[in-house]
């Protein structure tokens, strides 16, 4: 976003991080990988697909098709340097005030500061749900796992069977340990779906069935796990809705995602939220309620449109500073100013319903 707001004439911005540039991909486990892969095409007008613009790629910068967190991390620093991008760490925003007429004034841990406009961009790895039922603190969320090494010996049970989970449980299994992975609501096949963030990547699926034939791993579907409980032996027991249960002697592992709106819930009373826990935006990814503030990343959505990996939702930064550049009354961006540059993932007559 801070690269497409460089095509705004006339704009100062700047850019918040409480930590360090890519700090969610560092807190990555350090086995963790990319789903989506990245090949260097962007000279013959496909870019990478985790490319945050058009002219770099990180398969190029790192040599690797399904990238570590650090590796992306690296990346990103490495764009912003070369960008020059104006991006203050260690800046943490303990509060946002709308900031009548309009703007917002934020309240950091520097100080205060004075926007017209806000962009958020806080994403979800850094805010997991860590009690999505009764007994979750007994639980180990899979975003609090730094190295799936440094976990004790023993039998794991996984809550949860999509990504985070099928994750979980593979690399669990290649050191060693049995796994029983409970699954609410199986998505590792269903051919009648094509939005592809509603069912299992081809990386994971192509994981999985290296893990198919393990006896080490017990997979039970339909399992609605709404409990978790510990007895004076320090023996927990996971429950289900139909009243099954199974126990271990080790805290569950939760790959039960993360909470709704990830990092914009920090704002929560600033968005407007539909009922099923989503956050409704505009047609430019602008709160209903709260002009001025905008949204990017994994939780924009429209309509049935799930913009949760890069490739899409890199998509939206062009209309949000086409937008700030009229409400600036600063001349129109040129084509050759914005970095559109996504070849065929931004032609919406192709790719209505992904059905390309």
């Amino acid at each position: 976003m801070a690269l497409e707001l460089k095509t705004v004439h006339g704009l100062s911005y700047s850019v918040l991080e409480r930590a360090r540039i890519g700090e969610s991909f560092r807190r990555w486990p350090i086995q963790t990988r990319f789903i989506t892969p990245s090949f260097n095409s962007n000279p013959f007008g496909l870019a990478d697909l985790n490319s945050i613009d058009a002219n770099s790629s990180p398969a190029a910068f790192t040599g690797t098709e399904h990238m570590s967190g650090t590796q992306y991390a690296d990346y990103l620093r490495n764009v912003a340097e070369s960008a020059e991008l104006p991006i203050s760490c260690s800046i943490e925003v303990l509060e946002v005030h709308p900031n009548q007429p309009e703007g917002f004034k934020l309240i950091t841990n520097e100080g205060e500061i004075n926007t017209r406009f806000l962009i958020w961009a806080c994403g979800e790895f850094q805010f997991p749900d860590l009690k999505p039922f009764s007994g979750g603190q007994w639980c180990l969320h899979y975003a609090q796992i730094k190295d799936w090494a440094a976990l004790e010996a023993g039998h794991y049970t996984i809550i949860g069977g999509y990504e985070s989970g099928v994750d979980a449980a593979f690399n669990l299994l290649k050191l060693g340990h049995p796994v029983r992975l409970l699954i609410r609501k199986r998505t590792w096949d269903l051919p009648e779906v094509s939005e592809p963030s509603l069912v299992l990547s081809p990386y994971t699926r192509e994981r999985l069935r290296e893990m198919e034939d393990n006896s080490a791993l017990e997979v039970i579907f339909d399992a609605n796990v709404v409990e978790v409980s510990k007895d004076a032996a320090n023996e927990f027991q996971i429950h289900t809705a139909d009243g099954r249960h199974w126990k271990s002697l080790i805290p569950p592992i939760l790959g039960t995602g993360f909470l709704s709106g990830g990092g914009a819930s920090l704002i929560s009373d600033l968005w407007e939220w539909s009922e099923d826990g989503q956050i409704t935006l505009s047609n430019i990814d602008e709160s209903t309620i709260t002009p001025g503030l905008f949204l990017i990343g994994p939780e924009v959505r429209h309509d049935q449109r799930i913009y949760c990996f890069i490739y899409k939702f890199r998509q939206r930064f062009a209309a949000i500073a086409h937008e700030l550049n009229e409400r600036l009354a600063q001349d129109p961006i040129s084509d050759s100013e914005s970095l559109e540059s996504w070849g065929p993932f931004g032609n919406t007559e192709c790719c209505e319903g992904c059905e390309c």
